[in-house]
């Protein structure tokens, strides 16, 4: 379960039972996965946020997807 905040957002990990912290980047990352946004979009949006080159930003978000899938937070079906 994912509750965003002001500025940052909280991932409730039901079958470990604890409250996970979020920074702003993995927040607007689990947004834009909850709002069923695909890959290339998502680099898009965050190219917009944050001062990032395409492909440092496409390398960067596989490794957040990848570890979000790994945590069982996310899956794949969800990207």
């Amino acid at each position: 379960m994912f509750t965003p905040l002001e500025e940052e957002g909280v991932l409730y990990a039901i079958e470990e039972n604890k409250y996970i912290s979020l920074n702003t980047t993995y927040t607007s990352i689990i947004q834009y996965v909850t709002d069923g946004l695909d890959f290339n979009t998502i680099v898009a949006k965050l190219m917009e946020e944050y001062e990032v080159d395409q492909e440092v930003c496409k390398v960067q978000l596989n490794s957040v997807i990848s570890d979000l899938i790994a945590k069982d937070y996310i899956n794949e079906a969800t990207v």
